[in-house]
């Protein structure tokens, strides 16, 4: 035994950190990548992209695409990959590795016979029968969560109804504490339908795992507005708390969300302040497992952090510094290109204790002070080029874990937000400050 069940995963003794597993989607597309990605988190809410935000794992079987991919941990320590096969199969793609950097036996494999679709696979090992229990989205007349039991994720039990509330459901996600399983699973009826609780996170909660004991246990509150789907539950590692996170793929396709409590018993959930956390660009359908310290290091050494950077607004803590043609401008995520959110972050072009930033959708061009503007110029070697680049950096007038940044030729003033440019001002009054309060992230 590695560790303690907490949530569905495996908890690692003495967590060092999270590791989620996603796969990428934009709203016009452009971000769009069938693969597994990484990132990695010390607190669960503020993660980093690893191996410079490219996927770590590109299927080469099946549709050569997978969707909601879920890490899972076994009781022998070694990790297993398990995702949906693109759309409507009734196969789902696994991989075994140990250690999250080499992926091992890639392999379909099949949960039903009867045509329906395998979506969202999720794993949690269940003590009483002694097997891990993989549950998963399927559809005969309507949508319920179905179950199928393995010793070693070649062979599979048929497959039985898992949890069916009498209304369409997918994407079930399992959390254990204090001897209580916690189900948090997608409302699939349409919002105008009545009770008018659809496309949002539900949940419910069993002493059992046994197939059905979920059934008359939900929970009355619906969490969300319409839309959100793929819940995912983790408990905090730095207090006493729990995250809940979910997705949308409307209005705005890969917006994320999270939601707080201490009370996981009474499923009293609370949107999350959204300057408390922080999503790799473009996550969809994420999983969370915990590692300990041996597996931390050897995933920092493997996926080096990315070396591009995002700026984002206190005073609207969705909306990101972007290029846009010869102008900075302030956008909320997501959106597309999504790369004109991406900054590298040099020493100062006139002074290395300051910094500059250079665009990685445009490359070759720097954020640059011009006539109390920032606007993109491409790269001039002449020192007012350099000099109306280079930007001081102080702490957030907001916040003093934040930043604030001042022009290198007008060091008494500040980069602020004024509606959906950045311009040069003096910051005067309290009420100005978060707008020229940033995380640089």
């Amino acid at each position: 035994m590695v560790g303690k069940t907490c949530g569905n995963i495996m908890q690692a003794d003495q967590p060092r950190g999270y590791i989620m597993g996603y796969f990428t989607e934009s709203p016009d597309g452009l971000a769009n990548a069938f693969s597994l990605h990484l990132a990695s988190s010390r607190d669960g809410r503020n993660w980093i992209a690893l191996n410079d935000g490219q996927p770590v794992l590109v299927p080469e079987i099946g549709e050569c695409g997978m969707r909601d991919p879920f890490i899972f941990r076994k009781q022998d320590g070694q990790y297993i990959v398990a995702a949906t096969n693109m759309w409507n199969s009734e196969f789902i793609l696994c991989y075994d590795s140990p250690d999250l950097i080499r992926f091992d036996r890639g392999r379909l494999l099949r949960l039903n016979s009867s045509g329906m679709h395998a979506w969202a696979p999720e794993i949690i090992y269940d003590s009483e029968r002694r097997e891990y229990a993989i549950f998963w989205s399927g559809n005969t007349d309507r949508n319920r969560i179905y179950v199928n039991y393995t010793d070693d994720f070649l062979s599979v039990s048929e497959p039985q109804v898992f949890f069916d509330p009498g209304y369409d459901v997918i994407d079930a996600s399992i959390t254990q504490h204090d001897r209580m399983f916690y189900l948090s699973f997608k409302d699939e009826r349409e919002p105008e339908e009545a009770p008018r609780e659809g496309k949002r996170i539900k949940g419910a909660a069993s002493a059992s795992m046994r197939p059905g004991s979920f059934n008359e246990t939900v929970y009355p509150k619906a969490i969300g507005e319409p839309m959100i789907e793929g819940p995912v539950i983790i408990r905090a590692l730095d207090e006493d708390k729990w995250y809940l996170y979910g997705d949308c793929y409307k209005p705005i396709n890969a917006k994320c969300f999270a939601w707080e409590t201490t009370d996981i018993y009474g499923w009293a959930w609370s949107p999350m302040n959204r300057r408390s956390y922080q999503l790799p660009p473009n996550a969809k359908h994420i999983s969370i497992v915990s590692v300990g310290p041996d597996d931390w290091d050897r995933l920092m050494e493997a996926y080096s952090p990315p070396d591009w950077r995002r700026l984002r607004s206190y005073a609207l803590p969705d909306y990101y510094l972007r290029s846009d043609g010869s102008y900075a401008k302030l956008s909320p995520i997501p959106f597309d290109p999504f790369t004109s959110l991406l900054w590298k972050i040099v020493p100062g072009l006139a002074d290395p204790e300051g910094l500059s930033f250079e665009s990685v959708h445009q490359p070759g061009c720097y954020l640059r002070c011009l006539q109390f503007v920032l606007r993109l110029s491409d790269w001039d070697d002449s020192v007012v080029f350099r000099e109306e680049c280079t930007f001081l950096h102080s702490e957030g007038l907001s916040d003093p874990s934040w930043s604030s940044f001042h022009p290198y030729l007008y060091p008494d003033l500040f980069v602020a937000t004024d509606g959906a440019y950045f311009r040069i001002l003096a910051i005067e009054h309290e009420e100005e400050r978060p707008f020229a309060t940033f995380q640089l992230s």
